[in-house]
């Protein structure tokens, strides 16, 4: 019978501490930004998520649709970040960063970071 060996099994990556995929996925974390003049004020996400009856189309929503977000998470809280996962065959930091800060209400101050972590909170 034949039976899997730390040695022959998932190629060693079961360690803690590591974010591993076996997919061509991007794990990311931008912080939205509403300026662009170095003052970094952060949009809280919670003002524009279209959670009211009605509400389409809001920034949320158009970040998420802007990088065809695999998953994705917003924290109820005034920070700003949202974590998202993406094929990274389409984009990386900058390339995210690009599409969100080309959205109304969205400025150049937005920064967008590889999640070492997937734990998005």
């Amino acid at each position: 019978m034949a039976s899997i060996t730390k040695g022959s099994g998932f190629l060693n990556k079961f360690v803690t501490g590591t974010v591993f995929q076996n997919a061509n996925l991007g794990f990311y974390v931008a912080t939205i930004r509403s300026t662009a003049d170095g003052s970094n004020t952060a949009v809280d996400l919670r003002a524009v998520d279209g959670d009211a009856a009605g509400e389409a189309n809001q920034l949320v929503e158009l970040a998420v649709q802007g990088v065809n977000a695999i998953a994705y998470f917003a924290p109820s809280g005034t920070a700003g970040t949202l974590a998202l996962v993406v094929d990274n065959s389409f984009h990386n930091a900058d390339s995210i960063a690009k599409v969100l800060e080309s959205l109304t209400g969205v400025g150049t101050d937005t920064a967008v970071a590889v999640a070492d972590q997937l734990t998005f909170a």
